[in-house]
């Protein structure tokens, strides 16, 4: 449940904070974070919502952090998946500069 700790990081949520968008006490989602007690499949949906991230990722089943549409899903391998996500992650800056480096990394 690390990815838990570092999403809420992310957000620059603390536990208190996290604690009451998931109507919980602090001492619940430390316990989370600490691998002590594992969330309910519900609470795990709520995390996601939370985070904007899936389930699969929270659990660390995959490093795919966003849900993407199931049909583009199908057409697209892991790899790309994973690459989709990591770039939507960047500021719109850093998204130019990728894609000047694979543009180039094509042309060469």
């Amino acid at each position: 449940m690390q990815r838990i700790k570092e999403l809420r990081k992310e957000k620059s949520m603390n536990q208190i904070a996290l604690g009451m968008e998931l109507n919980f006490s602090q001492k619940i989602i430390s316990e989370y974070e600490n691998g002590k007690v594992e969330p309910s499949i519900t609470t795990l949906k709520k995390l996601a919502s939370i985070f904007n991230t899936s389930v699969d990722y929270i659990i660390e089943y995959t490093n795919i952090r966003q849900p993407i549409d199931k049909i583009a899903q199908s057409k697209l391998s892991e790899t790309e998946c994973e690459l989709l996500n990591e770039f939507r992650c960047l500021p719109k800056e850093k998204q130019n500069i990728a894609l000047g480096i694979i543009m180039g990394l094509k042309h060469s």
